[in-house]
């Protein structure tokens, strides 16, 4: 390729990434632009009032919480251990500046890789542990960090620290000023990249999986995997806080980065608003009027203000758990958008194509699963063929939730083999059938409270995206910007096939309990399968509802999907079913075409 034409390509790339910015801006940006511009301004503005060296700690704590939005804000995961990762970025970091003569940025580096190291290894112990044994987990961590600086004298330097040469940062002489604005400049930044990751794949996935466990993994989202990446992310931010807080420091005092600071991140979190990109930075400042008025009611006591402060924290993190999460952010927001709701996005509604149907057949063999004694399925066979309907049936406790969740991958068979087309399944993960073209929707019929009904849908196209990486999603690159637009198509034709096209901006809460099941119908659908396992559709629907449901399955049919229907509404199966099988104890009892057909 020519240089003129790489040149015209790159400005065509540019423009459509500046389109793509105006269409997407918000008031709520313009309220973050102009905080920040304040904060970049305040230590001119505030004079004497505050010391700059206080200022530049606040932001370097500021850049370390809104670390930990990743984790508590994205994935849902209470992590007390963030404090430990600072510590980790800040001794590391003054090892390096005290052995060799590095650039200061660049130590501060290493020490943010020694932290998200650190924080990959506490994500990968506690991926598929459930929020309080994440926290105590974490919390552990956090104290064996602590208890360790306080043991190695070699490693902390002792009861005096360490202490750490100074040296130009960014060509800039390093005063406090300079630590400050730098601090603010990477707090916007990380703040931004959260904003692009809760809008693109891995945030969207990271809320479902934290939402409901079990319909995300339905959908293939690789909750254990994101857990991980997650608390990597927020480790390394935390150790690029540390790493440059000690040379602001001077020296690394192991008091400072012990179990109360871990907990001051959480509270700062939690009291900001976990899920708002510069909640983390807000609670930091309550956290710094919670300081003066614990100095105050020190001065009246005649005490230390510090036997005030975390007392005052743990009451405002009371009252924040105690009042279902109100933080100030989010009430912030809601508040502004009564006055002035956000305008419905239009830009998804313009190519609605549905994504080309993959036809392919399944095969299962001999299917087999058993629970001691106990046979739940045993040599179950049977032949799902595109533009099909398989009626699976049977009494309770007769095995035909099993064999779902054996075809699905949700449970490994002891015995027989699953095909799609050609390819076995067998051994393969959810996430990887899903991508292969098999996906299951659950009977409870469950789904993602806090994400909209649109979002619900585009959680289901990410299985199918081929340039959604964390790096591509934060940058915006064109080969994202252009899989994106598709996956909205996509996204949005799967809602208008179950008849929700008109309800996408709506969060899933406000949906009947209908509504959820053919919302995570749409959310299969989006991942382009070629066979569709659904358990009972049915289950408390209206008349109404029922007919729509036909009208549904018939359509999904005459498309080329083939579809296995677990259901106990014998009328429901009359009339979509092209074939019926009956189990009976974990085998089939009967397989006839249905005689209405």
């Amino acid at each position: 390729m020519s240089a003129q034409a790489t040149a015209v390509r790159t400005g065509t790339a540019v423009r459509e990434a500046v389109a793509t910015a105006r269409q997407s801006w918000t008031d709520s940006a313009t309220a973050a632009g102009v905080a920040v511009g304040l904060a970049v301004i305040a230590p001119f503005v505030l004079g004497g009032l505050i010391a700059n060296d206080s200022l530049a700690s606040g932001a370097y704590l500021a850049l370390a919480a809104t670390g930990l939005g990743l984790c508590v804000g994205l994935a849902g995961v209470p992590s007390l251990a963030q404090g430990a990762f600072v510590g980790t970025g800040a001794f590391v970091a003054a090892h390096v500046l005290r052995d060799t003569q590095l650039p200061a940025e660049l130590c501060a580096l290493i020490g943010a890789i020694a932290a998200a190291g650190l924080g990959t290894a506490a994500g990968f112990a506690v991926r598929s542990l459930d929020s309080v044994r994440v926290a105590v987990g974490t919390w552990l961590l956090t104290w064996l960090v602590a208890l360790a600086l306080g043991a190695l004298p070699w490693l902390s330097g002792g009861a005096q620290g360490l202490v750490v040469p100074t040296r130009r940062l960014f060509g800039l002489n390093p005063t406090p000023l300079v630590h400050y604005e730098l601090g603010v400049v990477l707090t916007g930044l990380c703040a931004l990249g959260l904003v692009a990751l809760r809008r693109g794949p891995f945030g969207l996935d990271l809320a479902a999986a934290s939402q409901h466990r079990g319909a995300a993994a339905a959908l293939g989202v690789p909750m254990e995997r994101l857990r991980v990446a997650a608390f990597a992310a927020s480790a390394f931010v935390g150790g690029l806080a540390g790493g440059l807080a000690v040379q602001l420091d001077i020296v690394a005092d192991p008091t400072a980065y012990g179990p109360l600071l871990s907990f001051e991140l959480l509270v700062a979190v939690l009291v900001g608003g976990a899920a708002a990109a510069f909640g983390p930075s807000v609670g930091v400042i309550v956290l710094g009027l919670i300081s003066l008025a614990a100095r105050a009611l020190g001065a009246l006591a005649g005490v230390s203000a510090s036997r005030f402060q975390p007392m005052l924290e743990a009451l405002l993190l009371l009252a924040v758990l105690t009042t279902g999460g109100y933080a100030f952010v989010p009430a912030a927001i809601r508040a502004a958008r009564r006055f002035r709701p956000a305008p419905p996005r239009a830009s998804r509604r313009t190519a609605a194509a549905a994504p080309p149907s993959r036809r392919e057949t399944l095969r299962a063999h001999d299917l087999a699963k058993h629970f001691g004694a106990v046979s739940a399925v045993d040599g179950v066979s049977l032949e799902l063929q595109p533009r099909t309907v398989t009626a699976l049936v049977g009494p309770n406790g007769s095995g035909k939730t099993t064999v779902l969740r054996l075809l699905s991958g949700a449970l490994p068979p002891d015995d027989g083999a699953i095909y799609l087309g050609r390819q076995e399944l067998t051994s393969l993960t959810t996430a990887e059938r899903v991508r292969a073209g098999l996906v299951r929707t659950l009977q409870s019929r469950p789904f993602f409270g806090e994400l909209s009904v649109f979002e619900h849908a585009l959680v289901g196209t990410n299985r199918t995206r081929r340039y959604g990486g964390t790096v591509r999603t934060l940058v915006s690159t064109p080969l994202f910007r252009a899989e994106n637009r598709i996956a909205e198509a996509h996204a949005f034709a799967a809602l208008e096939t179950v008849g929700l096209a008109r309800e996408a901006d709506r969060p899933a809460s406000e949906l009947t309990g209908s509504g959820r099941e053919r919302l995570m119908i749409a959310a299969a659908l989006a991942t382009n399968p070629a066979v569709l396992l659904v358990d009972e559709p049915s289950a408390g629907a209206a008349p109404e509802d029922l007919e729509l449901l036909k009208a549904i399955f018939t359509r999904l049919k005459t498309d080329g999907l083939a579809i296995l229907l677990v259901e106990h509404n014998l009328a429901f199966v009359r009339a979509v079913a092209d074939q019926v099988l009956a189990l009976e104890l974990g085998r089939v009892a009967s397989r006839e075409p249905n005689p209405r057909l």
